[in-house]
């Protein structure tokens, strides 16, 4: 598990120097168009319903406006200011640090932002600046695919009969220690203009924020130093920051969401797993130190996969820099999914589970309160997502845990048919017109994988599928199959790598599709095949 990342740093003599182009009135428009109605004004109290009713009206002067910020590096004071919002996340409420900052700022800064920020995406989307691990607020990137991978190459290690260990990293308020000198040079190395530096450093300057709480506000302090909170740009400014973050690290492979990362690497031996990654974690810290970031050692947590293989007695000890041993987990929840050292998404599930029941509780409680079309829209709008979200990682777990979803999934089908406990659940699919939840993990998963046939998913995911029309085993030498690697056991067939050309394979049996067609098409195939699923009954 080695980092093979590009370098994040190109020569700015083979990259195209990016200057912010000024935006027309079509683009403005768009942006006012796109805003959330819902959403509350900033301290320049222009509410977000008003701005985009009067579109037809601003769009040209607040172009504009746009331009003069461009021509002059210097947006207005008003919009560097914000509020801030501290929301209590639970325990005593007279503990500060048991609130969540949520900054508020201004509408039309926003607007500026995204439109900025959609040409900077582009920059740095065709120039490859930004390094194959990080998943975080990008294109076709996403928290799914960024843990798919990390099991992925987990997975892949055990079936070698290694061992392999990952720390997941915690910084104290990365977002907010930010160093703006370091950052505008890591602007200037990426090969942006010097006028397009200046506007960012114009934007980071001069920044202020206030508490507002219980309809009071604090005096405004100034921002010096971290990205703006809650801010459009923030986000991908900080991806530049730790972009070549882990470049030096040898001997382990690395991942990133934003602020979120692991250090995972593998071998035979323990010893040597440790030692790598200690190696690593060493050089982490050091990168860590030059960008004034600092690793929180209390949330930093250590994780050992071993499939079963005997453990030493004693295990070696994973420090930090100042000497303090990191806690090893047997489960910790990255990126939003619960990651147990069995691979088995057992806690994952019951967690969900849990959270799917008192949605339930809630729906029968005021069920005759609901019309059909209610029920409907309760069960496609908070149920169904919250189920289906992530399935794409535990739809090879083991059957005992999967059970625990059909269970609660075949009650909400009850709420939402009115049928009683003695009707089958096989009678409740046409009933509802939904299909199994087997069949619709297995449709979200074709689906996926389909994406990654036609590239719209990240690279570190499409390397995986590699196509051949020399099918085996079927009559037509045309129809459009992958190549599968060998997997020996039982768990190397759950990683990513073999699961999904296998499970390609097996459908086009059924399918048989000799090329590529549009995803539109394919996701209606999918369809057709879950309708054509409602009156089976496979549970016997």
């Amino acid at each position: 598990m080695q980092n093979t990342s590009p370098s994040p740093l190109p020569n700015n003599d083979c990259v195209q120097s990016f200057i912010i182009v000024p935006l027309d009135v079509i683009e403005v428009y768009r942006a006012l168009k796109h805003l959330d109605p819902a959403k509350s004004a900033g301290p320049d109290k222009l509410e977000p319903l008003f701005l985009k009713l009067a579109v037809d009206f601003i769009a040209e002067p607040l172009t504009h406006i746009f331009y003069l910020t461009f021509s002059n590096n210097e947006i207005p004071n008003i919009w560097k200011s914000a509020y801030v919002l501290p929301l209590l996340k639970g325990g005593d409420p007279t503990v500060l640090n048991n609130y969540r900052p949520i900054s508020k700022l201004c509408v039309l800064a926003k607007v500026l932002e995204k439109c900025v920020s959609d040409q900077l995406k582009d920059f740095l989307d065709v120039n490859n600046i930004l390094s194959q691990h990080q998943s975080g607020f990008r294109k076709r990137h996403s928290t799914i695919t960024a843990t798919l991978k990390v099991v992925n190459d987990i997975i892949e290690s055990l079936h070698c009969k290694k061992y392999c260990a990952a720390v997941f990293i915690d910084l104290s308020k990365a977002f907010d220690t930010v160093d703006h000198v370091t950052l505008v040079d890591r602007l200037l190395k990426i090969g942006l203009s010097r006028q397009a530096v200046d506007w960012f450093s114009n934007y980071l300057s001069v920044r202020t924020q206030c508490v507002q709480f219980a309809g009071s506000s604090s005096s405004s302090l100034p921002v010096s130093k971290g990205v703006p909170q809650g801010s459009i740009l923030g986000p991908l400014l900080f991806s530049i920051y730790v972009n070549n973050l882990c470049d030096s690290i040898t001997n382990a492979a690395c991942h990133f969401y934003a602020d979120d990362t692991i250090i995972y690497c593998s071998s035979p031996s323990v010893a040597d797993t440790f030692h790598f990654l200690q190696s690593a974690l060493d050089v982490l810290q050091s990168q860590l130190t030059k960008l004034k970031l600092v690793l929180n050692t209390d949330k930093t947590k250590l994780m050992l996969f071993s499939n079963g293989k005997a453990l030493p007695k004693v295990l070696p000890k994973l420090l930090t820099s100042h000497g303090t041993e990191i806690e090893r987990v047997n489960s910790y929840k990255y990126l939003g999914f619960i990651i147990d050292e069995n691979l088995s998404f057992k806690l994952h599930i019951e967690k969900l589970v849990s959270k799917l029941k008192i949605k339930l509780g809630f729906f029968f409680r005021n069920k005759s309160c609901f019309s059909w079309q209610a029920r409907k829209r309760l069960f496609t709008a908070t149920f169904l997502p919250l189920l289906d979200y992530g399935d794409l990682l535990f739809i090879n777990a083991p059957d005992q845990y999967l059970k625990k979803l059909d269970t609660v999934y075949h009650c909400a089908l009850r709420f939402l048919t009115g049928c009683g406990n003695r009707v089958h659940h096989c009678t409740l699919y046409p009933t509802a017109k939904c299909p199994s939840l087997s069949v619709r993990r297995l449709s979200h998963w074709l689906f996926f994988v389909y994406k990654c046939l036609i590239g719209l998913v990240p690279s570190y995911l499409c390397v995986y599928m590699s196509t051949n029309k020399c099918s085996y085993g079927l009559r037509s030498r045309d129809v459009l199959q992958m190549l599968v690697p060998r997997a020996r056991t039982e768990l190397g067939k759950k990683a990513f790598q073999y699961a999904a050309p296998y499970a390609w394979n097996t459908v086009q049996k059924q399918l048989k599709l000799p090329e590529l067609v549009t995803l539109g098409e394919f996701k209606g195939i999918l369809k057709d095949r879950e309708d054509s699923s409602l009156g089976q009954c496979n549970c016997l």
